[in-house]
């Protein structure tokens, strides 16, 4: 009988327990629970009913050590990222729908990704490693990565991007600025270095013809949000050209490649709207390669 007081007796503190005092008694949350400290933000987030998707010790340490040094030296700028990772209200596992947005503390959008092939769920691409763990003052999910709140759309984001600038001169030509400003997109994105590699001649007819361009741009874009998480071998993803033709991923030990040759160089470059990955070739559908790269 005093075995089953003592139970009873635990199982009601940790029912009792707000969200910061759940994530104090984990050791793998230390790192969180001395930042929102530091931040002031306890009290605030205990008087309320919030969901914390709450990043990891393992993915504090994964942030360049400048970033956690300059987050440190900034209350202002810390706070602006924790509140990002904390939703108004008790969003469980089973309320979460693919493309889903929610609107955070700092007054930005994080977005649900949910890919069945895996069964991985992201938001705002950071993988959830643990569901609803719950408080009774809210919820926490378990991140692997650090959110970082995005500074604008795709189309922001490629203007602040010297090593896409020739990739926006493009996009400006062809006049598809306002069609990359639309939801849940994905966009493999062309380094410089990439269209320096196409053959002048191939350069030459993107600049002088027009709907020829749109069809190679909007190649690269797929009408819906896939980050780095949801992305496996032989994925066939159906693009936003005029023909949805088919973009094929390929995965190995090497990385991520797009097609036969175009690697992804930096993945998971989060917007407003979706997401950017940097890719080091230019993608040609394969009706056109033949008459643009073999010249025939």
């Amino acid at each position: 009988m005093k075995v089953c007081v003592i139970l009873l007796g635990f199982v009601c503190q940790c029912f009792a327990a707000t969200t910061v005092e759940l994530l104090a008694g984990d050791p793998n949350m230390s790192t969180l629970v001395s930042l929102v400290t530091q931040a002031g933000l306890v009290d605030a987030i205990n008087s309320g009913t919030f969901t914390i998707f709450a990043p990891n010790n393992a993915a504090f340490a994964a942030l360049p050590t400048s970033t956690l040094n300059a987050l440190s030296a900034d209350v202002n700028a810390l706070t602006n990222i924790l509140k990002y990772h904390v939703v108004q209200g008790s969003i469980k596992k089973a309320a979460a729908s693919n493309e889903l947005q929610l609107t955070t503390l700092n007054g930005q959008k994080i977005r649900f990704n949910i890919y069945s092939h895996n069964n991985v769920v992201t938001i705002q691409g950071s993988k959830i490693l643990a569901f609803d763990r719950t408080a009774i003052n809210g919820v926490i999910h378990v991140l692997e990565s650090v959110m970082m709140p995005p500074e604008g759309d795709i189309v922001d984001i490629v203007v602040k991007t010297p090593d896409v600038s020739t990739l926006l001169s493009f996009v400006q030509q062809a006049g598809i600025a306002g069609a990359l400003k639309g939801d849940a997109l994905t966009v493999f994105a062309p380094s410089n270095a990439a269209f320096s590699r196409l053959p002048s001649s191939v350069a030459n007819k993107l600049a002088h013809d027009k709907n020829l361009l749109t069809e190679i741009l909007e190649y690269h874009v797929v009408p819906h949000t896939e980050y780095a998480a949801g992305l496996y071998n032989r994925e066939h993803l159906r693009t936003l050209d005029r023909n949805h033709d088919i973009v094929t991923v390929h995965t190995d030990s090497t990385g991520v490649r797009i097609n036969r040759n175009a690697h992804v160089i930096k993945a998971n470059i989060g917007t407003t709207n979706g997401v950017i990955h940097i890719i080091d070739h230019v993608l040609i559908p394969a009706r056109y390669y033949l008459s643009l790269l073999v010249g025939k």
